[in-house]
């Protein structure tokens, strides 16, 4: 009695798939979910120099019509769109990309807040970007929570990853040329003096 029960339930179910046009093979069949919502954004230089141009890109993913309403930052940071989002067609499906170009004004370590994604009901946040503004433009030190994060890392072993790299010594400053106090008179003939070795010295001064 129960194998004919479960016998007219499956010849229900062909029954019903022929009906409707659907494969037999759709009944059962697992149905994945469609990709999540992802964004990413990222800076053109992890440090800048006081009054260049640094481009910021929002990469955003799996999503139809995003948004992104407002960009918080320190007020040191001016920042201006430069340009309407692009939709770019991949391998993987389409990618949005939102463009900034953002100026500093003030030297020092900032931070831009998550930057919050929406598209219709669903809502994705970036994570924090750090910017280090300085009369050189060196860019900030990497951390281990920073490095855990772009790598999908756990912070021990991002930490014992930058344990394995020694620390590089900054840069010493050039020595600067020391200023010539002798009289107007004395330091011109020594520049001619000079110029006239070097004309001498010369294959074609012979």
């Amino acid at each position: 009695m129960i194998k004919q029960s479960r016998s007219l339930s499956i010849a229900a179910m062909v029954l019903l798939s022929l009906c409707l046009g659907l494969p037999v093979s759709s009944f059962g069949a697992k149905h994945h979910a469609p990709p999540s919502l992802s964004a990413t954004a990222t800076l053109s230089s992890r440090g800048a120099k006081l009054g260049s141009n640094v481009e910021l890109v929002v990469t955003v993913r799996h999503a139809i019509h995003p948004v992104i309403s407002s960009v918080d930052r320190p007020v040191s940071l001016k920042m201006h769109s430069l340009s309407k989002p692009q939709l770019l067609q991949t391998g993987e499906g389409g990618v949005w990309l939102f463009r900034y170009q953002i100026t500093p004004t003030q030297v020092g370590e900032f931070e831009i807040p998550p930057i919050s994604v929406t598209d219709d009901s669903l809502r994705v946040e970036t994570a924090p970007l750090p910017l280090r503004v300085s009369l050189k433009g060196e860019p900030p030190v990497l951390t281990a929570g920073e490095l855990s994060r772009v790598l999908s890392l756990p912070m021990s072993l991002g930490e014992e990853v930058l344990k394995s790299y020694p620390p590089i010594p900054p840069k010493p400053d050039p020595s600067p040329t020391p200023r010539d106090d002798r009289p107007f008179v004395k330091r011109a003939a020594s520049t001619c003096c000079k110029a006239f070795k070097d004309f001498w010295n010369f294959s074609g001064g012979r």
